[in-house]
């Protein structure tokens, strides 16, 4: 049940009233308490952000103003019907409380202290699904506006935090084995597959369109024509886990809005964290490469220094894994560049999604239900993410690397 305002009824002063002594210190009670949308249409799609207000009255006297952030499911019946598939807060719960807690320790233990993202909260009986968060721009954290993407000092934080990540996880599993499914699947499954097919058949019909009006891209045309065709009997074959492989716990979802920055005084940058945490799959570290630097890296960087970023990232993933103790084979960087030949079907993945939705402009059509669904609004919304000149001069510069290696072969 919602209120007027799109707010669930349930999300309550009473309910945050409860928890805050544990949060707040000299908390007395609540006398001022607001919810309200924290992130404008395009910034955020398979989730509702919410962000909560609260004027805390201490117990000296003193008023103090404290923010959180709630995330809560969609509304609406493609979250009921389809979304829900995906079990994404059930995952990222236990991504927040378990997990991540637990890569952290493994560093601690090892006399490096390194948090991943922000703190986690858990409200009392509640059977709604929500993820409650610290605000960590109270901390002073802030995104990096998406169109701008990211330059290299930028790039090379987000490298290293999932080297770090991705270290951590291999380490896990030789302590604990394989990691349980809910946190191992990622977005390409079985039982996701209608969703998976409207998002992709729709969105490569428009990069099609978009691609053959390019003069830039006329060579490149009857390949990736081809390629399109043969996409989604590619997409589960190409996306398997090989068991015999380097594996990582992948983010799932690494793309500029949800990686967070802190600064130093002279504006350095500081601190790199990681936020939604509902996608992760156990697989090829190339999932999380091809998907960070097609998606967030600034046109001049995400091809041109491609290898450079992934020597970055394999220099710092053998770093923490010899700190951690991994005692399988270190993965040569070779290696790494192998997997992102074979896993090439994450920049197509990259490219239809999260490129595209990167670079858009902010719109009120730039919901998840416009990604999925054929309505006229639909239609319209692709219009806007495959046709904008922000894109093609993106698209015009990655078709042709994709070419080049071979990744349109199909």
């Amino acid at each position: 049940m919602s209120t007027a305002n799109g707010i669930p009824s349930w999300i309550t002063a009473e309910l945050f009233a409860k928890i805050l002594p544990n949060i707040v210190k000299d908390f007395a009670k609540i006398s001022n308490f607001k919810v309200c949308q924290a992130l404008a249409p395009g910034e955020n799609y398979a989730t509702v952000m919410l962000k909560v207000h609260i004027d805390c009255l201490l117990a000296t006297g003193r008023t103090e103003q404290f923010t959180l952030m709630l995330k809560v499911p969609h509304n609406n019946d493609l979250y009921r019907n389809e979304m829900i598939k995906f079990h994404m807060f059930a995952t990222e719960a236990g991504m927040y409380r378990q997990i991540v807690p637990e890569f952290e320790k493994l560093y601690r233990s090892k006399g490096l202290e390194i948090s991943f993202g922000a703190k986690s909260y858990q409200l009392p009986a509640v059977k709604e699904e929500y993820i409650l968060l610290e605000d960590l721009t109270r901390r002073g954290f802030r995104n990096v506006k998406r169109q701008n993407c990211l330059d290299m000092e930028h790039c090379r934080g987000v490298l290293k935090k999932l080297a770090q990540f991705h270290a951590a996880s291999a380490v896990w599993v030789e302590k604990n084995g394989s990691f349980p499914d809910l946190y191992s699947r990622g977005i390409v499954r079985e039982e996701g597959k209608g969703l998976l097919g409207s998002m992709f058949n729709s969105g490569l019909q428009h990069l099609l369109k978009t691609t053959e009006g390019m003069k830039s891209c006329e060579r490149y045309y009857p390949e990736f024509k081809r390629y399109a065709d043969k996409f989604m009997d590619e997409i589960f074959h190409q996306t398997a886990r090989d068991d015999k492989a380097f594996n990582v716990l992948n983010h799932g979802d690494c793309w500029s809005n949800n990686i967070m920055f802190q600064y130093g005084a002279q504006g350095e940058l500081k601190e790199t964290y990681f936020v939604d945490l509902q996608l992760p799959c156990f697989g090829t570290p190339a999932q999380d490469l091809l998907y960070f630097i097609l998606s967030s890296a600034q046109l001049d960087l995400k091809i041109k220094h491609f290898d450079e970023m992934i020597h970055y990232y394999h220099e710092n993933l053998i770093e923490h894994l010899k700190l951690l103790g991994y005692s399988k084979p270190l993965p040569f960087l070779r290696d790494i560049h192998q997997m992102i030949l074979k896993g090439s079907i994450w920049a197509m993945i990259t490219v239809l999604i999260t490129m595209a939705a990167v670079l858009c402009d902010t719109s009120d059509s730039a919901t998840v239900d416009n990604f999925v669904s054929d309505s006229e609004d639909s239609q319209h919304f692709k219009e806007l993410l495959f046709s904008n000149e922000r894109f093609k001069s993106h698209w015009e510069v990655v078709l042709p690397w994709l070419y080049q290696r071979g990744a349109l072969e199909v």
